[in-house]
């Protein structure tokens, strides 16, 4: 077994088998699609490429846990009508690396799988595995907000989470003047300031 720490990242759509079959067969596709972007997009932090798993579920394999924000973002502004539960396994890996990440096995797998199934029953949208404790609280707490929005401040919220207010008022066709609304109804210097907690979490050893 390697000793190297890597991350691995699951991002399961959630509730989509109740999708019907034509969209779920529309989001398959799409997720297919969108791989070439996500793998260039993130190639310089990437061990193994991310490829579509169990048909509508995003699998990748990180050589460090900094970039995991980013990615997580990138995939929910990529794909906003879908809810996103997005696991993070930290830890090393059994098998040789591989051009993409199911081709790969290992605890950092395990840790994530396991992080997922624990996230479902208490509806996070954010779990990791093998990381410090004290980040449990941190992942809960980007959970609530999530839940507490509604769909347009969460896509929002996530395209500020990526880039700026301007590039938000870009994607979402609005004046900046709307972002500028949004953000006050959403305290966004407060969930800046748990965002920051988060990710410096993220990349403690």
């Amino acid at each position: 077994m390697s000793s190297k720490v890597y991350v691995a990242a699951i991002a399961d759509a959630t509730a989509s088998r109740l999708l019907p079959p034509a969209r779920r067969a529309r989001l398959q596709a799409e997720l297919r699609a969108a791989l070439p972007e996500l793998n260039r997009r993130y190639r310089r932090a990437l061990a193994a490429r991310f490829a579509v798993t169990l048909g509508d579920e995003l699998q990748g394999l990180l050589t460090r846990p900094a970039p995991v924000w980013d990615v997580a973002h990138f995939i929910r502004a990529r794909f906003p009508e879908i809810a996103w539960v997005v696991a993070c396994g930290r830890g090393p890996i059994s098998t040789p690396l591989a051009a993409t990440a199911p081709e790969v096995d290992g605890p950092c797998f395990h840790e994530a799988r396991a992080a997922l199934d624990r996230a479902k029953p208490g509806r996070l949208v954010f779990a990791l595995g093998g990381f410090p404790a004290a980040i449990e609280p941190l992942a809960s707490y980007y959970s609530a907000l999530y839940w507490s929005w509604t769909p347009r401040q969460r896509r929002a919220a996530t395209l500020l989470r990526l880039g700026s207010p301007a590039d938000a008022a870009a994607q979402l066709r609005v004046d900046r003047s709307a972002i500028s609304h949004l953000a006050r109804r959403m305290a966004w210097p407060l969930v800046a300031a748990g965002d920051k907690m988060f990710r410096a979490m993220l990349e403690t050893p």
